[in-house]
């Protein structure tokens, strides 16, 4: 009589990200990766409501309603059933947005254009499509590449002058690393040169890794926290927490309840301004 053996894979693949039986999503899986679209475009409807009062000052109520559709669809997104939906309403109001604001439309704003109505694209359920997560890890790949190039050719940050300029006169997180220079008016110090060296290189080495496909559980977790650190450092959360979610599903993984129980209150700081808040409690 034959004998069968089952042999227990592990959960995750250290290159390959999460393992899965026969291309199948666990529930658990499928529900981070919805709420990690979730709180992508909550991240963006964020960075939308500073402006939505100037807006409805201006009268510009399209871009109020746009907004209000963006916000709308984070909670259409996390749901299975209309999940596709909220995408395509996302993608329908952030293009009618960029539309309208276009020549002055910030740079961060354009990869949640790139990469979120994307998934509209890839059926009912695009969290448990590949090829979606391979488009995202190529994408926030070349735009890492990107700023790592930009800030190779404009030299500021080998020389550390970038570093030095913040700490003297930029926002209260911006002025953080100010300590490590004894003489800041002097102009830039090793220390500075040699922080401004390492965010230039972690870029190029997260944008290569991405790249070459390697989704390391422990990868994800060091570039969350270093994105959690840019976020306050330059007080840009809104853009952070959008690259964590975005990171999220490229490694497929999706965002943990207790992630995205982070970021929100974060997000709220954001809106209110953490530079503010940090000044007027010191």
């Amino acid at each position: 009589m034959a004998t069968t053996i089952d042999v227990a894979l592990p959960e995750r693949s250290p290159i390959d990200g999460p393992r899965r039986t026969g291309g199948a999503e666990t529930t658990t899986q499928a529900q981070n990766m919805r709420l990690a679209m979730a709180i992508a475009i909550v991240s963006v409807a964020a960075h939308k409501a500073q402006d939505t009062f100037a807006n409805a000052e201006l009268e510009r109520w399209a871009l109020v309603a746009a907004t209000l559709l963006i916000a709308g669809s984070a909670l259409l997104v996390s749901l299975e059933r209309t999940s596709r939906l909220g995408v395509g309403v996302f993608g329908a109001a952030i293009l009618f947005y960029v539309s309208q604001k276009w020549m002055g439309y910030h740079n961060h704003g354009w990869l949640a254009v790139w990469t979120i109505p994307v998934a509209f694209l890839f059926g009912s359920r695009w969290w448990a499509e590949e090829t979606f997560r391979w488009y995202l890890r190529m994408t926030l790949g070349v735009v890492m590449l990107g700023a790592c190039a930009q800030k190779l050719l404009a030299g500021t940050y080998l020389d550390g002058s970038f570093i030095t300029y913040l700490s003297l006169l930029g926002s209260n997180t911006e002025q953080m690393f100010g300590f490590l220079c004894a003489d800041l008016e002097a102009g830039p110090c090793l220390a500075h040169k040699a922080l401004g060296t390492f965010l230039m290189a972690w870029q190029a080495v997260v944008g290569i890794l991405l790249i070459a496909g390697f989704r390391h559980l422990w990868f994800l977790i060091v570039e969350v926290a270093f994105l959690l650190g840019a976020g306050l450092y330059a007080d840009e959360m809104n853009f952070q927490v959008l690259n964590i979610a975005l990171f999220c599903m490229a490694f497929g993984y999706g965002m943990p309840v207790r992630l995205a129980a982070l970021c929100m209150p974060l997000l709220v700081l954001d809106v209110i301004n953490i530079s503010e808040i940090i000044g007027y409690v010191l």
